[in-house]
């Protein structure tokens, strides 16, 4: 590392090549071509997703933000964050980039300024690599090595999974870190240009500042005072954050609480200082290597696709250290899945690894060229085994909810409040008021004219399929809402609280769940009249009346019961989801009425969830698997039955009030 750094700081005071080789003119014509593409392509993506519905928690905090800002609200309070907005790590370039709302007023611009950053950053990424190829190595070899960074920019699919996952300034930062690490590497004054944009995307982007710094400081004899005083700024602009307690997005006690205190969360790293927080680290080192080894797999699987040997440039090997630490020491599986926290690894580590091979080529050409060809062909693999997952990872709503819920979002007025399941709720925050349903508990009430927007299996989902429909059940009985709509799993009701509510609570789901908020491809659901006359009634055809009335529970054994009328054959069926494994049937000839079935269910078989983790060395963990069995209730009915539903229960047989 320190011989690498050591020839580029021989050079740091010459100006770049004045011309390029011809060939590595070509590639260079042809990278910006590729990645113009690729710029054509997000945005493409970018509106498919929006267009879907599959935006989260996290736009709707920035969207919601936006939106006021641009209507004249200069100090917008985050009914999401529940916290003014400028608290939320001081995420100030919002502000002005808010106008932009009044070029072309469509949500998606904001995630098309997330894509434009993204690619602008790969471009200056691109354009330094190649001046660095150019600079250490002549001719076919450094166009050869400039395609191999090209690969390992354009081909890194943690770089699609990045702008998948709704908007963050964190991708807006990139395009100035850039600059700022090539001109300090550079010798350039103008770099002190590009920290205050950095510092402006928020408190964690005050990391790139310290690490790009530090960079500068033990790499370039040059750069030295200068990144000294970045390190300073930096540092600064932290202590800052924290002193006005803007910092309340992402306070480090909480991510980091636990290697001080040993505990995950809770009351101790709640009560922790941020002196106490370094003191218990330095007190116990051992805690932050042992969360860095229990993650080894993602961390090389975050650095695999950019080219491992980037890690070796000195000027970047700190940024590298500070993003890996910051987003892999926090507990469980917080920021290990490679998303927008890890972006500058993607897009600077590919700068590195090239700077390493140029260096190795001057010494082993042969050695540096085969290494080069497989760093390549590792990044396409990883391209090829990943890639495609990002359309099952995060577009997760269908055509037909996505319609459904964008002739509710027609009908909801600008002034009224929205409260919406977390997996839909990001187009839903133009206005003031919005909260997203995350589980058990209670939400605000905060405006005498609130719409409920309910999809119990569309989108990224933390709420449970059972805490859903029993809110669904909830706001048309004991809440009195109005129905406003229901189709393809989406269901919006309209209610207008009585004086002096201010919460309305969450249930957890383990009551009988009414059997209209789950008909199945073979059911309609009947919501005329009183809602205690609410079913699902068979259409005639063969297949599930009912289906998707499911609780998360621990193995064990359980009892089902289901309340229904037939005229004919039915099945009574409980399946295991995650082991996709049939517990339990029971076959009815008819009923003479109304009647609660029951069926005894031994789900003592614990299955494991099966999430994707690659295969081969391209291999990872990411996301952990839920917890505990999906329990699922469902009724099917031969062609030509007809039949009733009304609820369905599924009870632990030790409960003293199972039926």
């Amino acid at each position: 590392m320190t011989k690498v750094a050591a020839s580029a700081d021989e050079r740091a005071d010459s100006a770049a090549p004045s011309g390029l080789a011809g060939s590595l003119l070509g590639v260079r014509r042809i990278g910006y071509a590729v990645l113009g593409a690729q710029l054509v392509c997000f945005f493409a993506w970018s509106a498919i997703l929006y267009h879907r519905f599959a935006l989260t928690f996290d736009f709707a905090v920035y969207h919601q933000a936006w939106y006021l800002i641009a209507h004249g609200n200069l100090d917008p309070y985050s009914s999401i964050s529940r916290l003014p907005f400028w608290r939320n790590d001081a995420e100030l370039a919002l502000w002005p980039l808010a106008p932009l709302y009044w070029i072309w007023p469509h949500d998606v611009v904001l995630l098309w300024l997330q894509d434009a950053a993204v690619v602008a950053a790969e471009a200056l990424a691109f354009t330094w690599l190649c001046e660095l190829a150019g600079r250490w190595r002549q001719g076919w070899d450094a166009a050869l090595l400039a395609v191999v960074g090209l690969v390992l920019l354009a081909a890194n699919p943690w770089i699609w999974w990045s702008v998948s996952f709704d908007f963050h300034q964190e991708a807006l930062a990139l395009p100035f870190a850039v600059l700022l690490a090539r001109d300090l590497a550079n010798g350039r004054r103008r770099a002190w240009v590009w920290v205050a944009p950095i510092l402006a995307a928020g408190a964690p982007e005050a990391t790139y500042v310290v690490g790009i710094g530090l960079g500068g400081m033990v790499a370039w004899r040059h750069a030295r005072r200068a990144g000294a005083l970045v390190v300073a700024a930096g540092i600064a602009y932290s202590l800052m954050i924290v002193f006005l307690h803007a910092d309340a997005g992402a306070p480090l006690t909480r991510h980091y609480g636990y290697l001080a205190t040993g505990a995950a969360g809770g009351y101790a790293t709640a009560k922790l200082t941020t002196a106490g927080l370094v003191k218990g680290i330095a007190d116990h080192p051992l805690r932050a290597l042992a969360v860095l080894w229990a993650k080894h797999t993602d961390v090389l699987a975050n650095l695999a696709p950019g080219g491992l040997l980037g890690i070796g440039f000195l000027p970047l090997l700190p940024l590298m250290l500070v993003i890996l630490l910051t987003n892999t020491l926090s507990p469980g599986y917080r920021f290990a899945e490679p998303l927008f926290q890890d972006l500058p690894i993607y897009i600077l580590l590919p700068v590195g690894t090239v700077a390493v091979l140029t260096w190795l080529a001057r010494r082993h050409r042969r050695t540096a060229i085969l290494i080069a060809g497989l760093l390549a062909v590792q990044a396409l693999g990883w391209a090829a085994v990943w890639g495609p997952r990002t359309g099952v990872q995060w577009l997760r709503v269908s055509s037909p909810a996505a319609a459904t819920l964008a002739s509710v979002e027609a009908r909801i007025p600008a002034s009224a409040e929205v409260i919406a399941s977390q997996g839909v709720v990001g187009r839903l925050s133009s206005r003031a008021d919005v909260h997203e349903l995350t589980g058990p508990g209670t939400a605000p009430i905060d405006r005498g004219d609130v719409w409920f927007v309910v999809a119990p299996s569309a989108g990224i989902e933390l709420q449970s399929t059972a805490s859903s429909m029993a809110l669904i059940q909830g706001l048309a009985s004991s809440l009195h809402a109005t129905l406003v709509a229901h189709a393809h799993g989406v269901w919006a009701f309209r209610w207008r609280p009585p004086p002096g509510v201010r919460t309305v609570r969450v249930p957890d789901g383990a009551g009988p769940l009414a059997a209209w908020t789950a008909p199945g491809a073979a059911g309609r659901a009947v919501t005329a009249g009183p809602v205690t006359d609410w079913h699902v009634t068979s259409t005639g055809g063969e297949g599930y009346v009912v289906d998707g009335l499911a609780w998360q529970e621990p193995a064990g054994r359980y009892q089902a019961s289901v309340t229904l009328s037939s005229a004919g054959p039915v099945n009574v069926e409980v399946w295991n989801d995650t082991g996709n494994a049939l517990l339990a049937r029971l076959s009815i000839l008819s009923t003479s009425g109304v009647e609660a079935v029951t069926v005894p269910v031994n789900a003592t078989t614990a299955y494991q969830a099966r999430i994707y983790s690659g295969w081969g060395p391209f291999r990872a963990i990411f996301v952990p698997p839920p917890p505990d069995q999906r329990l699922e209730i469902r009724v099917w009915s031969p062609r030509g039955g007809t039949v009733n539903i009304y609820s369905a229960r599924l009870v632990p047989v030790s409960d003293p009030h199972a039926p």
